[in-house]
């Protein structure tokens, strides 16, 4: 799918999500959801479970009775599993190559100040997901393990790794970003130019046939 396409379907569904009804709102998950699998069946199914499993503990929450807490714990998991079809899109988004990216920008006439800032945030969040799985696999080998009765402690032994590896990413895609001669003024080409297909049409179809129904 064209990068553009997903820049768009972000935008759309940042709006779709907080406009439509529940029905509308499956239908947006849906598509989501679909848009992933076709680009990366495993992913999809991941993030498929993840969401049920929320799903289900929303469920189960409604009976345990906690007081304020389990109204907040309700309210924090239903709206993350409402913003859930942005967070597909943007998976895949994220998970797109940066060359591919760059070349549809450039097709687009996209200032390359803001090309560059949004290929290395996007690559960024894809690094850093990496590099929390190290530091939760670190931690294991460690014998250390979170705990929500000491929810300072834990957040330190994320937060001081994480900053170390923050510091180590952002070298690196400095380092490679140079290496493969952004700052070179000509202009640039692409191996594999990138087009609009049916997947496109039918993903910003359907974005705007939501929004016309939801108006």
């Amino acid at each position: 799918m064209n990068p553009i396409t997903l820049f768009i379907l972000i935008l759309l569904t940042s709006f779709l999500v907080f406009l439509v009804d529940q029905t509308m709102y499956y239908v947006l998950l849906g598509m989501s959801f679909l848009f992933l699998i076709l680009f990366s069946y495993s992913e999809g199914i991941k993030r498929a479970v993840v969401y049920i499993g929320l799903f289900l503990l929303i469920k189960l929450l409604a009976y345990i009775d906690l007081g304020m807490t389990t109204g907040a714990l309700i309210g924090l998991i239903a709206l993350f599993l409402r913003l859930y079809p942005i967070f597909n899109i943007g998976r895949i988004l994220i998970l797109t190559s940066p060359l591919k990216i760059m070349s549809a920008l450039r097709a687009v006439k996209a200032p390359q100040s803001l090309s560059i800032g949004l290929v290395t945030a996007l690559r960024f969040l894809d690094e850093m997901t990496a590099r929390l799985k190290e530091i939760r696999n670190g931690m294991k080998v460690r014998g250390l393990r979170l705990s929500l009765l000491h929810p300072l402690r834990s957040f330190e032994l994320y937060l001081i790794p994480l900053i170390y590896k923050c510091l180590h990413v952002s070298e690196t895609l400095t380092s490679s970003i140079i290496a493969k001669g952004i700052e070179y003024e000509g202009k640039k080409t692409s191996y594999k130019p990138v087009r609009f297909g049916w997947y496109d049409t039918l993903g910003l179809s359907a974005a705007v046939f939501l929004v016309w129904m939801s108006v």
